[in-house]
């Protein structure tokens, strides 16, 4: 394989690749993303057969417990938290300062692996943040 090699939504991209992503993780990575477009939803989707739409109604499909609501998508969670090491993500939400957000880490972590430390820094961060 050529070229940078990127994950998101625990899919691996090489870099110019296209990719629909929501507008908030775009925002959150300008140097590794490209906006292309003009953000019209219908017409970026419009004949688009590598959408992750097809994707959304299997995993819908599968039955199961719908999870809270944190008030984020579960899947804008970028990296998700299984992706990294508990040193890598305690870095990651050290500048977090969205409680919402902090939980829907938090959900992901204790769905993924049995890794008590990490669930222990997400708290911590809670704390922290709630605390300001």
């Amino acid at each position: 394989m050529s070229g940078a090699q990127y994950r998101f939504n625990r899919e691996q991209y090489t870099e110019g690749d296209e990719l629909e992503v929501p507008e908030r993780v775009a925002e959150r990575h300008p140097r590794s993303l490209e906006v292309i477009g003009d953000g019209d939803d219908e017409s970026a989707d419009a004949g688009d057969e590598d959408t992750p739409d097809a994707e959304d109604g299997a995993a819908d499909s599968e039955g199961g417990d719908e999870p809270p609501d944190f008030g984020v998508d579960l899947e804008e969670v970028d990296p998700h938290p299984n992706d990294l090491s508990v040193s890598e993500l305690r870095d990651r939400i050290s500048d977090v300062n969205d409680v919402d957000l902090l939980q829907a880490i938090r959900h992901l972590e204790s769905e993924s692996e049995d890794r008590k430390t990490a669930l222990e820094a997400i708290d911590d961060r809670i704390a922290a943040v709630e605390e300001e």
